[in-house]
């Protein structure tokens, strides 16, 4: 049992040592090369890119969920049973998928939503490395 807690320790460890932005986050951007800090830079935007078109497609399938639910009623009423067992079939695919990538959004970006800060201190200390520099 212990030697369970400490491997899920040592593996929770290893994945936030091998995330950048996390190890930005806690550390500083100064243990960085100046050309891996532009690289994470354009990788933070092109990863906020990514995250916000997955949110838009996310809350385009969660707008789905009411007129789905609309065409179940009115088949109801129309007495289409067939369109409303399909219509409710989907509704529930629709809502695991939904669950699915939302857990994916937060375990994958986890980091993101502190994007601005992030962004700030690698411009920082590119900043402060640019005024080191012209100085001497």
């Amino acid at each position: 049992m212990a030697d369970r807690f400490w491997n899920r320790q040592i593996n929770r460890l290893e994945r936030a040592g091998n995330n950048d932005f996390l190890l930005i986050l806690t550390g500083g951007a100064s243990a960085y090369a100046t050309h891996e800090l532009h690289h994470l830079l354009r990788r933070l935007r092109l990863e906020s890119m990514r995250l916000r078109e997955l949110r838009r497609t996310i809350f385009r399938l969660s707008a789905c969920i009411p007129l789905m639910l609309f065409v179940a009623a009115a088949a109801g009423l129309f007495g289409w049973l067939p369109v409303v067992y399909g219509t409710l079939a989907s509704l529930i695919f629709l809502a695991g998928l939904l669950i699915v990538a939302t857990s994916y959004v937060r375990g994958r970006f986890n980091c993101h939503d502190r994007g601005k800060r992030l962004r700030c201190i690698i411009q920082q200390e590119l900043e402060r490395r640019r005024k080191d520099v012209g100085a001497v």
